[in-house]
């Protein structure tokens, strides 16, 4: 999706407004807390990929029967495998039965 000069000119505006309402303490603190999100996210994604690729090695089955398996398409299968899926909580259960697992979510500190 293509961006118009307005569109692109809304995003100049927002990080003028951003810099005007923050201080430079909420703003490094907001950078900080939105670098942890990505790392949490990533986390994740890699830990549910590392599930699968040992599911997969103990099965004994390639990309193809897992997405059957998972039923789903074969281009989300490769995006959960690749760490780039968006997963819901929904398909962290899918995955879970699937494989024979309990996932659980922990909050740590």
């Amino acid at each position: 999706m293509g961006y118009s000069k307005a569109r692109l000119d809304k995003f100049d505006d927002f990080e003028e407004i951003r810099r005007n309402r923050l201080t430079s303490k909420e703003m490094k603190l907001q950078a900080a807390e939105v670098t942890l999100g990505v790392a949490v996210l990533q986390s994740m994604q890699e830990c549910i990929s590392t599930e699968l690729a040992r599911y997969m090695a103990k099965e004994g089955i390639g990309i193809n029967e897992l997405t059957r398996r998972l039923n789903t398409s074969s281009r989300q299968t490769s995006r959960i495998m690749k760490g780039e899926a968006n997963i819901t909580l929904a398909t962290l259960a899918e995955v879970a039965g699937v494989i024979g697992v309990k996932a659980r979510i922990v909050f740590e500190r």
